[in-house]
């Protein structure tokens, strides 16, 4: 959890004190924290023991704290905004989205030497939904819950290049 908290602390200073700005755009804490995770992976700086205890850490979130996150998203869920959303603009846009994730996760994965059905879903799907809940969604209904870090992975780097392309189009073009 220190790791967790210093690996945002270190986010937030950068976007709100070091380097709020790049080229004119904001950059957001989580893109960030991000940014700083994918590097300590890459460099190797985290101890083995550490990066067991934070896969014990996830482990744990994901099999108790995500069950009740589901149940509490789906008591606040309302039915009548997910009705008027369906529009067929919006149906067309969102199924040409995921067969695109789909299509394009799995060549790439079996290029570079994946299972197409995984790379498939880890870095497709899991890219196309809403974030931890969603992963655990798709995941449980692939019945590959054991690739859930990899989901997580595709989530948190997916989310964060969509936060640092987002910032420069709006602040550029809005």
């Amino acid at each position: 959890m220190l790791l967790c908290g210093t690996i945002y602390a270190v986010g937030r200073l950068f976007s709100k004190v070091l380097l709020p700005t790049v080229l004119g755009a904001q950059i957001h804490t989580f893109a960030y924290s991000i940014i700083f995770v994918v590097i300590l992976a890459s460099l190797g700086i985290v101890p083995a023991n550490i990066r067991a205890a934070a896969k014990n850490m996830q482990g744990f979130m994901v099999s108790v704290v995500g069950l009740m996150c589901m149940v509490s998203m789906g008591v606040d869920f309302d039915l009548a905004e997910l009705a008027s959303a369906c529009s067929p603009a919006n149906l067309l846009i969102a199924f040409v989205v995921v067969l695109g994730a789909i299509l394009g996760s799995a060549l790439v994965g079996k290029l570079v030497g994946f299972y197409p059905i995984d790379a498939a879903v880890t870095a497709g799907l899991c890219m196309a939904n809403r974030g931890g809940s969603g992963d655990i969604a798709v995941l449980g209904a692939a019945h590959r819950l054991d690739l859930i870090s990899y989901a997580q992975l595709s989530s948190r780097v997916g989310g964060g290049i969509v936060l640092i392309i987002a910032s420069f189009f709006f602040s550029f073009f809005l």
